[in-house]
């Protein structure tokens, strides 16, 4: 989706036009003071969701701007921001704003796509792998039913992904724009069905009331298509397990969730973790490979972010900490005998030479120290009545093998972010420190992490 921005009033689009016409970016409406409109990331039946810069947390979110058409999208508006909960596989507002005619729900920003560009980019998961992923929908789930809300809408498109890589994945409900806290009036006509062909549940499309039972048929239905990366089909019920899959705790678990009727399903998603928990024993094997070989990485699926807000959405580097040398050491100088001395003329001139070389490493590592620290600003104590400032002969850098370069960070470069093929084999280092390397990952090339 483009531009111009969702606030369509007349200085939005002179601003818009009057930035095409110079072949410059738009500059971005501030939303009550507070939101910098980014750019858009998606947009769906209430409104557009936006990257934004948030003044005053001083960081990036996701901005989801109301269309307000009716007064029902309005009501829906304010259950959704009422809905705080804080948890890590929960994605709810952390704040809204109003303007006009227009309101703004603030949450994270959740950058690496969903479960649903997940199964299309590499179809059918491993079974540990889903596994982990149905765990973490059922804990988003338990943390929302326990508020007394019923989600209605949960499909692989509503559970977003955190930017991961190849680690671990980490998932987050999202979307409670016609989530209903049970006992609240429906906001839809008698009769009219709300929720997403394929994962409604069978009690819904016969009217029946909403209930936790059908979050729970449609996380079932979730599961079914992380394990099969097929579509589910819009009516009917789900296909049988597949043949093969007898004794899979996966499989038991699934088939419990999306039981056509409501009362022999898994009561709730506590139960459902329970039942899963013999199947999440293992850790998952990391990183993680299709069966036919291929990494699974889940990607930034954002787009590169203008450079003026690179800066201000890279982490906090650490402050450079003053380099402590030890004291140096000195030795008394040792009492010869003058006795010895005219005994041992040559010996004594084989000392003393190598005294001097010892005094000119001491000397060169004393220029080393200075060099490191850098020039004494600070008024350091005169050099004692009677001494002489010692020269030392300029030397040649000498090059030292080391292990390998980190390049400076690049805010640009991101874990699993896309690069171009002419940077295949490049090595950089990310805002946070990490080395990833350009590799080809199917039909493009990515920053993975360097081995």
């Amino acid at each position: 989706m483009g531009w111009p921005p969702a606030r369509e009033g007349p200085n939005s689009l002179a601003r818009y036009a009057g930035s095409r016409a110079r072949g410059e970016p738009p500059v971005p409406d501030v939303f009550a003071g507070r939101f910098e409109l980014i750019d858009p990331v998606g947009s769906g039946g209430t409104g557009t969701v936006w990257r934004a810069w948030d003044r005053r947390l001083q960081r990036l979110c996701a901005a989801k701007v109301l269309r307000q058409r009716h007064a029902g999208a309005l009501l829906r508006f304010v259950r959704e921001q009422g809905l705080r909960l804080e948890h890590p596989n929960v994605l709810s507002p952390y704040s809204w704003a109003a303007e006009d005619d227009q309101a703004l729900l603030a949450m994270d920003l959740v950058g690496g796509g969903s479960l649903s560009n997940l199964v299309a980019d590499f179809g059918a998961l491993p079974e540990r792998y889903a596994a982990e992923l149905l765990a973490q929908v059922l804990t988003a789930l338990e943390q929302v039913h326990a508020a007394g809300v019923v989600h209605r809408d949960v499909k692989p498109a509503n559970l977003l992904l955190e930017t991961t890589g190849t680690a671990l994945p980490v998932l987050r409900l999202s979307d409670f724009g016609i989530a209903l806290s049970l006992g609240e009036p429906r906001l839809t006509q008698q009769g009219a069905v709300v929720g997403t062909p394929g994962y409604v549940a069978p009690e819904v499309l016969a009217g029946d009331p909403p209930a936790v039972a059908q979050d729970l048929y449609a996380a079932g239905v979730t599961g079914w298509q992380l394990l099969t990366g097929e579509e589910p089909p819009a009516t009917g019920l789900l296909p049988s397990r597949p043949a093969g899959s007898a004794g899979s705790v996966v499989w038991d678990v699934i088939e419990g969730l999306v039981r056509a009727e409501p009362a022999e399903r898994v009561e709730s998603a506590s139960a459902a973790l329970s039942a899963l928990a013999p199947a999440l024993v293992d850790p998952v094997q990391i990183p993680a490979y299709t069966a036919d070989g291929e990494l699974i990485e889940v990607f930034d699926q954002l787009p590169a972010l203008r450079p003026a807000y690179q800066a201000l959405a890279a982490p906090p580097q650490p402050e450079p900490q003053p380099v402590k040398h030890p004291p140096p050491v000195v030795h008394p100088k040792p009492v010869v005998p003058t006795t010895a001395l005219a005994k041992r003329g040559p010996v004594r001139r084989r000392v003393v030479l190598a005294g001097a070389g010892l005094a000119g490493l001491a000397a060169a590592g004393v220029v080393a120290v200075l060099l490191l620290n850098g020039p004494d600003t600070g008024g350091g104590s005169p050099s004692p009545p009677g001494s002489s400032p010692t020269s030392t002969p300029p030397t040649t850098p000498e090059t030292i093998p080391t292990g390998p370069v980190t390049p400076a960070p690049n805010p640009q470069v991101k874990l699993g972010g896309v690069c171009g093929w002419q940077e295949a084999g490049g090595i950089e280092t990310t805002a946070d420190g990490t080395r990833v390397e350009c590799r080809r990952q199917g039909s493009s090339y990515r920053w993975i992490k360097a081995g």
